[in-house]
């Protein structure tokens, strides 16, 4: 269930998101009423189910219990309120189960004066089971809350804020025995807590398929609300094996949880091109999905109707200023032009243009000879120029593997990857530049803009996608950490936005922040840490010397942390740090020769990105097993594979005069996000 939306609410939500995506208004009357904007809780929408009721040693959550349900003792879930130390069920009215002025509706929580809200869990059988949740308020300053098996109190926490508490135990159930989660004071309390007897491992939320993620193509569909993630095939896959460059695909319709999906080529008119058939999507004039694909001398393309069996696009024509005869959908590669590459498509309605980016080659040595990025138009016809206009030139470096042309606001904004940026010197590096307000992309002098990284070297061939009114940006995270291979996991999802100034930031957008944490579980004091070279006053550290330490007691699983760093105009970083089996990564802001950058290091491998200058900054990590993404300040974002496994060592450490301050939360897992 979505955090922060009631279950008798939820139904609702979900009716609304499935209209919400239409860009129409609707007349009401005499008036026209404007369709609501989407925000980002519609990204990660969950569809209200009844789940069938749990039997045995399974996995027992108390939404189960309430979700299209409202029956004492369904799920093996039951509602109560203890008054005077004496426990009495509820009664269920008005959408809610009450009893001596406690209530409970859905997930949240709330005593009264007199009564504490009981949820109750009886055990249909003996076994160890693992028991966690995270009780967080959402109406109130305070609320006290207790785990209680039978008359005996396992654990208990005050709230005081949003964030709550992770609580997680493994216990020796009989059949009959009771587990009971008690809230009391004045705060609303949303608590879903979970009893697995099946005592299941987490499962990472950085996802992949078989046979890894090759080159990824998001295409966000507004008439579905999914997410569409095209990509090539590496050719390793175990089970369905599939060609090394075919176009394969999965589906999000929360933008977490990724589904398989077929996809064809059309028996009467298939694509002309067998592998690569379906990449880049673009939605045409008409409302038609489209994608393009090099064929060395053109970019071809090929057309759905349903982004699943997939057409060819061309139909001939005869060319007015040649007489020869050609097809549309087709980008005819320039007189000079030796082969080209990696094509991408886009339209323009205010223009009534359609923008063909690709990288040329203009010799038969390719990467190691002339080379631009180019730009090939068309008008409604789909009838390409043959005439490109070189954007930027790239003799002497790496590939612009992936370009893109995007207009976000009134500016046009050039992407590319260039290769040799990445992990151990493969594509990586997410570049980008930008265009003039209100001059079209073939106006442009590329050549003379800034370029700028919008990633480090661990995402590669990322790709940006428009989501409603939001961008968001996808690549692969390689597989095999430091290692130069071809194909891994996906990020997570991340927002890119546009500052005033015309450049671009990233972030993680506020829903899955807020889906990410599931309560805290430590915060860095001078009682729980051992130091070396740092002084605590209270929960801030400062540095004494550079390289100065401090190290949280005990180990951590798969950890959110959010830490307050400041380095001042001397010190020369401020970093969270994360250790195991002799390995430390440091994640967090580092000095170099006057410019800071946002790093995720171990030794001589990992990545940055550069950062504007500050005196203090927000950092948050999210430590999903092997993998580290770091955003700072809602601005910069960094994601890396790393050689830690396991349980986490977790510290900070920076130059002399550094100033941080940390908490640990409990990171959620891909099973348990939406609880």
């Amino acid at each position: 269930m979505k955090k922060g939306i009631p279950a008798v609410l939820l139904t609702a939500v979900c009716l609304f998101n499935a209209v919400a995506f239409s860009a129409c208004t609707q007349p009401q009357g005499d008036e026209t009423v404007e369709p609501e904007k989407m925000t980002y809780w519609d990204l990660y929408r969950t569809q209200a189910q009844k789940t069938p009721a749990p039997q045995g040693k399974a996995l027992y959550k108390a939404s189960y219990g309430y979700t299209l349900v409202s029956e004492q003792g369904y799920g093996g879930f039951s509602y109560q309120y203890r008054e005077n130390g004496a426990y009495y069920d509820m009664t269920y009215a008005e959408e809610a189960w009450q009893g001596g002025g406690a209530r409970m509706q859905g997930g949240v929580m709330a005593a009264s004066a007199t009564a504490e809200a009981v949820r109750t869990f009886t055990a249909p059988v003996a076994g160890n089971a693992h028991v966690y949740g995270n009780p967080r308020l959402v109406n109130g300053t305070h609320a006290y809350v207790q785990i209680l098996l039978g008359g005996e109190v396992v654990a208990e926490y005050d709230l005081t804020d949003a964030y709550g508490v992770y609580h997680s135990h493994t216990l020796a159930l009989s059949a009959g025995e009771e587990v009971r989660f008690v809230v009391s004071g004045e705060g609303e309390v949303y608590w879903n807590p979970t009893v697995d007897y099946t005592l299941a491992e987490e499962t990472l939320l950085h996802h992949t398929v078989d046979g890894y993620y090759g080159d990824v193509h998001p295409f966000y569909d507004e008439n579905t609300g999914k997410l569409y993630m095209y990509y090539l095939s590496t050719g390793m896959q175990v089970n369905d094996r599939a060609e090394r460059f075919s176009s394969l695909l999965t589906v999000s319709d929360d933008f977490i949880r990724y589904t398989d999906t077929p996809l064809s080529m059309d028996e009467e008119n298939p694509p002309e091109q067998e592998l690569y058939y379906a990449l880049g999507v673009y939605v045409d004039k008409e409302g038609r999905y489209r994608s393009s694909y090099g064929k060395g001398s053109y970019a071809g393309g090929s057309v759905s109707d349903d982004l699943l069996v997939w057409q060819n696009a061309a139909q001939p024509y005869v060319d007015e200023a040649d007489g020869l005869l050609k097809y549309t959908w087709r980008a005819y590669f320039d007189e000079g032009v030796y082969s080209g590459r990696d094509p991408d498509i886009c339209y323009d309605a205010q223009t009534d243009t359609y923008y063909c980016v690709v990288m040329n080659y203009y010799s038969s040595a390719e990467a190691q000879g002339e080379k631009s990025l180019a730009l090939y138009m068309a008008g409604a016809d789909g009838r390409f120029s043959t005439k490109s206009v070189r954007l930027v030139d790239f003799t002497g470096r790496g590939d612009p593997e992936c370009p893109q042309l995007k207009k976000i606001g009134d500016r046009w904004y050039l992407f590319y990857s260039v290769y040799g940026t990445g992990t151990a010197g493969n594509v990586g590096n997410l570049s980008y530049r930008i265009g003039d307000p209100g001059v079209s992309p073939d106006r442009v002098d590329w050549n003379s803009k800034t370029e700028y990284a919008l990633e480090g070297g661990d995402v590669h061939a990322a790709q940006l996608c428009k989501v409603g009114d939001f961008w968001y940006m996808y690549g692969w995270i390689n597989y095999t950490p430091h290692t130069n291979v071809w194909g891994g996991y996906l990020n997570l999802a991340r927002e890119v936005y546009q500052r005033e100034d015309g450049t671009l930031g990233t972030r993680c957008d506020e829903a899955l922040t807020e889906l990410l944490n599931m309560g805290r579980v430590a915060t860095f004091r001078a009682d729980n840490v051992s130091t070396d070279g740092m002084t605590a006053d209270g929960t801030q550290f400062t540095s004494d010397r550079e390289g100065g330490t401090a190290v949280l007691d005990g180990t951590y699983g798969r950890s959110y942390i959010k830490a307050e760093l400041e380095l001042g105009q001397d010190a020369a970083d401020a970093c969270v740090t994360l250790s195991q089996n002799g390995v430390t990564y440091r994640v967090g802001v580092e000095r170099r020769s006057g410019e800071l950058f946002l790093v995720i290091e171990s030794g001589s491998v990992g990545c940055s990105v550069p950062v504007r200058e500050a005196d203090k900054f927000s950092l948050t990590v999210v430590a999903d097993g092997p993998f580290l993404e770091a955003y700072l300040d809602g601005g910069y974002t960094l994601s890396s594979n790393t050689r830690l496994a396991g349980e986490y060592t977790l510290g900070i450490t920076g130059g002399k005069g550094a100033k941080i301050a940390a908490d640990v939360f409990k990171l959620a897992d891909y099973n348990n996000i939406f609880d």
